[in-house]
């Protein structure tokens, strides 16, 4: 539909005016289609609800708009819809990237260079979609970075070392740099002493998790029985989780096949920060090899 200015209108735009007679100012002549269109326009919005129409009941568009929303939405009570802005800041749903590995692959095509790929799209909020553009942040050498995403920011590299965004010097692999629900990281650049950086892509997904298994054949007869604190026997796994994970044994599979009365102690999983985890297994033994198959599981 599109506006009907009145008859002899030089402007498309101009208003309708009413007739002024002491001012001997005419008013405006309305041509049919100003009359038409809208109640056409209005009638189809009303059949396309379902609805009859009706000169008796003029709330008649009110309830067509409500039923389509409702017909959209799943329906209910459209004084409980929740709008988009609203939805974004109430629901309770981690940054989720929409690729296989919840990862946006973030190079460094050059010296001094990180950069966020175009056409990767991510969810915020679980609802909200959003792609990303090509960006391009310069480096210093020697130093560490977060690359954050947020909705008022858009994505951002961030300096370790900077007390702004790290007042309290934490460890980089602390979780307070975890992803939160407005805060995305997306993953953490190093760079040496010639400005190179080396980059770490991390998983932001709602929920994450893996599951692995690790074999250990252990040949000395006695072992340190300080694990976990002082492992001796233990093999890391890469998690590279946007949010510090937790970690279960998941099982043992005892591998001392000589059956001579081995005793396992201290085998488990733990996770050392969201970007690697270490299994452990510990035996004190009076003869020959052991060992084990451990399971392990780690969400987020």
């Amino acid at each position: 539909m599109q506006y009907n200015a009145p008859y002899g209108s030089a402007d498309p735009n101009a208003p309708y005016i009413d007739r002024n007679t002491p001012g001997a100012q005419s008013g405006s002549r309305v041509p049919a289609a100003a009359v038409e269109h809208p109640q056409r326009e209005i009638m189809a919005v009303i059949t396309a609800a379902g609805i009859t129409g009706s000169s008796d009941d003029l709330t008649q568009l009110l309830q067509a708009i409500e039923a389509l929303i409702s017909a959209a939405t799943g329906g209910g009570d459209t004084s409980n819809f929740v709008l988009m802005p609203a939805a974004r800041a109430r629901l309770p749903i981690f940054p989720t990237v929409l690729t296989s590995d919840g990862r946006i692959p973030v190079s460094s095509p050059s010296t001094g260079q990180v950069r966020v790929p175009a056409g990767y799209d991510f969810l915020h909020r679980g609802i909200f979609a959003v792609t990303t553009v090509q960006t391009d942040f310069a480096t210093v050498a020697n130093k560490t970075y977060h690359l954050r995403w947020s909705p008022s920011a858009g994505f951002a590299l961030k300096d370790l070392a900077d007390v702004t965004y790290n007042p309290t010097v934490a460890a980089e692999t602390s979780s307070v740099f975890d992803s939160a629900y407005d805060d995305m990281l997306v993953a953490r650049a190093v760079t040496n002493a010639s400005n190179i950086a080396t980059i770490t892509t991390l998983s932001n997904k709602d929920r994450m998790s893996i599951s692995g298994e690790t074999t250990f054949v252990i040949n000395t007869p006695t072992q340190d029985d300080a694990l976990p604190s002082g492992i001796t026997n233990g093999t890391n796994f890469t998690i590279n989780f946007a949010r510090t994970p937790k970690a279960a044994l998941a099982g043992i599979t005892d591998l001392d096949t000589a059956k001579n009365g081995t005793q396992e102690v201290n085998a488990g999983v733990k996770v050392v920060s969201r970007y690697t985890g270490l299994t452990y297994y510990q035996t004190i033994s009076n003869t020959g090899a052991t060992g084990a198959a451990i399971q392990y599981e780690v969400w987020a």
